[in-house]
């Protein structure tokens, strides 16, 4: 089953900043970098003071560039974000043959599978995560196709929220299961009550 568009994140409609002093610069560079070593050493609770002890600079400092910890993260994540994004659009757009129905709960497997494992890809379902909507919009609307085609396949339509389903499986894929079978397993169930 191929779907009739092609959905891509520009890099460009993720990550904006703007220009700083040569030294802000520096810091700002040095945060990042300081971020994602806490971040991959002690998850997204590592403390904020540590990161701005690594990064050689105050928590002041910190706190101007990012003032929150969700800033943070979309700052130090974003282009893995994207790249992550694009590939899953990628994955839903060049599916083969198979029935609508399988290639949905496959694509959606594998989603909730990359939502578990990767903390920057939760931030895109976030309320406050703006710098993610384009993601967040591309993602929405690669499941939409794939959910209509399964619909019409099924013989079954029912208006679905998209952004609000696919906020459901995002909650799905972060919550305290203890094995992904019993993740894909409360998904199954979240599409039979939609028909697929």
């Amino acid at each position: 089953m191929m779907l009739d568009a092609h959905v891509r994140v520009d890099r460009q409609e993720a990550a904006t900043r703007r220009p700083m002093r040569p030294d802000a610069a520096r810091n700002y560079d040095a945060l990042i970098a300081a971020a994602r070593k806490e971040f991959d050493e002690h998850g997204e609770d590592a403390a904020l003071k540590a990161i701005a002890r690594r990064a050689s600079v105050g928590i002041a400092t910190l706190y101007r560039h990012f003032p929150t910890r969700s800033s943070l993260i979309e700052s130090v994540y974003a282009d893995d974000v994207v790249e992550l994004v694009n590939g899953l659009c990628h994955q839903a757009t060049g599916s083969g043959p198979d029935e609508p129905g399988e290639v949905l709960r496959s694509w959606l497997g594998r989603f909730m599978c990359a939502v578990s494992e990767d903390l920057a890809l939760r931030e895109v379902f976030r309320v406050e995560s703006a710098r993610f909507t384009p993601c967040r919009l591309a993602l929405c609307q690669v499941v939409k196709l794939l959910l209509d085609k399964a619909q019409v396949a099924h013989a079954f339509r029912l208006e679905t929220h998209v952004d609000a389903f696919m906020r459901t499986v995002v909650s799905v894929a972060t919550s305290p299961f203890v094995t992904h079978r019993q993740r894909h397993h409360v998904l199954a169930v979240l599409l039979r009550g939609i028909g697929i």
